[in-house]
């Protein structure tokens, strides 16, 4: 198998799910179920890394390489029709107000009502860059995030859960869970699942669960950092085994990839949906039983994603036919 055949479906649906678990607080019996939102946002961002990188290294040897221009235009047309569309509906219900140009620009333009969006916008011009380097410049650009990392660590009020409720301080985490999915797309590492990638996988998992029990149930703030340093080998090792063709071959041949590949790549309209939907919802505070609620939550949002992507599609078709080409 080579490199760039490798399968990243099943990641792209753990992302989804565990991202959308983490807004369920008010749709499952005990709001603890509501978790893994850290290590959906990872594999997002990892994936993110991985992809640009396979697709702005995919022309060498030799070949032309995109212009920035080019890259950004594509990053753009991507993700803005479908944010602008989530927006104008939350707009429309009262979820957001705009009452000057400055609120116009930091709803449609940047940094917009989804954080992920204004972090992934601000990465693609460093990545533009990054990606391209060799492993070990791309390690070392990994290693210098450590110094802004402890410099904004210790700034912040570790007597509440921030390394996650910081926006902008959670962007250094995800800005080097990005450049590890680059580097493992440079180094074109073949995801092969083992014994020793399934003990690492669950050990982290481990790991990760104990230390948030540990940190809350004793107050221990300043020990925060964990969770993002265990983040990293939860992802390392999530593609590993996730990612791995003895994995996904087989669970293609199931019933249930279409459902799985659906929600794969649904991965953005159900991230920008749910703000909105599942927010929505939870502010009717309908009285009716969590047999009810979970599947008003869910189903409404997949049908919503389906129909946020049908018609970013169109808007993208429109817009690209009006645009002047770029030099790439």
């Amino acid at each position: 198998m080579t490199r760039r055949s490798t399968d990243t479906t099943l990641m792209l649906f753990m992302a989804t799910c565990l991202i959308t678990l983490s807004h369920l607080d008010a749709f499952v019996p005990d709001p603890r179920i509501a978790t893994g939102g850290a290590i959906g946002n990872s594999l997002f961002f990892f994936l993110s890394g991985f992809g640009l990188t396979m697709s702005l290294n995919a022309g060498e040897p030799g070949g032309a390489e995109p212009s920035l221009l080019a890259y950004l235009r594509k990053r753009v047309l991507r993700l803005y029709p479908a944010a602008i569309l989530v927006a104008c509906v939350m707009l429309a219900v009262g979820m957001i107000g705009i009452t000057s140009p400055a609120d116009l620009v930091k709803t449609f333009v940047w940094p917009t009502p989804f954080w992920f969006i204004s972090a992934v916008m601000a990465f693609y011009v460093p990545i533009f860059y990054l990606a391209r380097l060799q492993p070990r410049g791309i390690a070392i650009a990994m290693g210098l995030l450590l110094i802004p990392y402890a410099v904004f660590y210790s700034q912040l009020d570790l007597s509440r859960f921030v390394v996650e409720g910081d926006d902008y301080f959670k962007w250094i985490n995800y800005f080097g869970i990005t450049l590890m999915g680059c580097l493992i797309a440079r180094l074109r590492l073949t995801p092969e699942v083992g014994l020793a990638a399934i003990a690492g996988l669950v050990l982290s998992l481990l790991a990760f669960l104990v230390a948030k029990l540990t940190v809350f149930r004793f107050d221990l703030g300043e020990l925060q950092f964990v969770f993002h340093l265990l983040l990293y080998p939860i992802i390392f090792f999530s593609y590993q085994v996730l990612a791995a063709e003895t994995v996904v071959r087989p669970l293609r041949a199931t019933p249930f990839f279409p459902a799985i590949a659906l929600l794969a790549g649904l991965t953005l309209e159900i991230y920008l949906t749910q703000t909105a939907w599942i927010h929505w919802l939870e502010a009717q505070n309908y009285p009716y039983s969590y047999a009810v609620l979970l599947p008003l939550a869910l189903v409404p949002l997949v049908v919503f994603s389906v129909l946020t992507q049908w018609l970013s599609h169109r808007m993208v078709n429109g817009v690209s036919r009006l645009l002047p080409p770029v030099p790439v």
